[in-house]
């Protein structure tokens, strides 16, 4: 590969590696920033500014906001190519460890529901046992806790709440 290609192609994936942290968290870009400039033997400011462009010169400097950073070793392009491709390994590693991942996200929360549901559905027996025992001794006072509890299934909250766990568990069957 020619000088200029592979400097493109390595300041292309750079690219995309800083858009890809930059999508998960700056904390997650500014982590990959360090480690880009620990593998160049250069210290990067950190900063948190929305955009940030960041090349590798011929000579194993880091251009970062139009600043030039340049590296205490010097380096020829193999050099460059070895370090960049020890980044990359570290980068992949980062981005994979970090990546949001929406599906387990969802899961999680329908998890949630379907255990907020069931000790609803605990408490529920609960009071009809409480009730059931309140109304043969006689004490009609104690019932009406049932009934209480049973108009909060009347809320919409619960009955959303009801319908999407069992949309869930349809769809997890399949």
């Amino acid at each position: 590969m020619e000088k200029e290609e592979l400097l493109n192609k390595i300041n292309k994936e750079l690219k995309i590696y800083v858009n890809e942290s930059t999508f998960i968290s700056l904390k997650c870009r500014n982590k990959l920033l360090k480690m880009l400039g620990d593998e160049f033997s250069i210290s990067l400011p950190l900063e948190n500014f929305k955009t940030i462009d960041v090349s590798i010169t011929e000579y194993g400097s880091i251009i970062m906001r139009d600043e030039e950073y340049k590296s205490s070793d010097k380096m020829n392009l193999d050099d460059i190519e070895e370090r960049y491709r020890n980044f990359s390994m570290k980068a992949d590693e980062l981005l994979k460890k970090k990546e949001i991942n929406y599906y387990n996200m969802n899961d999680k929360n329908n998890i949630l529901n379907i255990l907020f549901l069931l000790v609803i559905v605990l408490i529920f027996v609960i009071l009809l046992i409480y009730a059931i025992k309140s109304f043969l001794v006689g004490n009609y006072l104690n019932c009406i806790w049932l009934f209480v509890f049973m108009a909060s299934w009347l809320v919409p909250g619960i009955k959303e709440r009801l319908e999407q766990a069992i949309n869930f568990i349809k769809r997890k069957l399949k």
